[in-house]
């Protein structure tokens, strides 16, 4: 992408110019950088993703202009690689640290009632509790399919995979702001799937749920199905609530100072 194709994004978005063309200049200036340089950023674009876009742009930049400071001084020796990988690794505390300051400045100037840090985090671990819901379900009905034991439906295991896949999916869309609409309806037909046919599945991989399940059939069903319900109904509202685009922050709604 040419510097040219990138500056009316830039006015578009409200990207200081300056910033935008030092991450095209170094991008294109190296063009060859190599897989630590796409990583590096990489990592970089996923924990500003969620952030103001001009505030975004800008670390993107400095970074860009490091990555290129850093090639340009070592003469693209081999050894410029593992010193950026190392100071990568190293800095991971402290992009976490400055994504931290970043998102308070920005709940500071959000408008009553948006939540721009309780409601992202709420939706991080509740969408972390279901991937973990549905990767033990999976290893357990994987287990007992190795094992011979498995006698219940195949579709059954089908659509917990599918549950599983999908709650990854909606995991990683929740990490882009703009795309956190779409994630809480994912997330609800992985809570459905995951929940729904997961908890079946769990009762065929043990005798004793097996004979838990036989004994007390009216409860079971009930548990199911208000957890089903439950689960989908908050990632619905979630998705719904995003949607609303006073929900969504943008640069003016962060303080001046952050930008300076």
């Amino acid at each position: 992408m040419s510097d040219t194709t990138l500056e009316p994004e830039a006015a578009r978005q409200g990207v200081p110019d300056g910033a935008l063309a030092l991450e095209a200049s170094a991008r294109t200036r190296h063009p060859a950088a190599g897989r630590i340089d796409a990583v590096v950023v990489g990592w970089c674009r996923w924990y500003t993703a969620d952030l103001p876009d001009e505030v975004a742009a800008e670390r993107r930049a400095e970074l860009a202009s490091d990555l290129f400071e850093e090639r340009a001084h070592a003469n693209a020796s081999a050894s410029a690689s593992a010193s950026i990988l190392g100071r990568a690794i190293r800095g991971i505390p402290a992009d976490l640290a400055w994504r931290g300051a970043r998102l308070r400045r920005v709940a500071l100037g959000a408008p009553p009632g948006t939540f721009p840090l309780a409601m992202p985090a709420l939706a991080h671990l509740a969408a972390l509790a279901l991937v973990a819901w549905g990767v033990f379900v999976v290893w357990r009905v994987a287990r007992s399919v190795l094992l011979g034991d498995w006698r219940g439906a195949a579709d059954v295991a089908e659509l917990t995979v599918v549950g599983l896949v999908l709650a990854l999916l909606g995991s990683w869309l929740l990490v882009a702001l703009r795309r956190r609409g779409f994630a809480g309806l994912v997330l609800a037909v992985a809570a459905y799937l995951l929940i729904r046919f997961g908890m079946y599945a769990l009762v065929e991989t043990s005798v004793t749920l097996t004979a838990f399940y036989s004994s007390s059939t009216a409860q079971m069903v009930l548990l199911n199905r208000v957890a089903t319900g439950a689960a989908a109904l908050f990632f619905l509202s979630i998705g719904a609530w995003w949607a609303d685009p006073k929900t969504v922050p943008t640069a003016s709604a962060e303080p001046t100072g952050a930008s300076r």
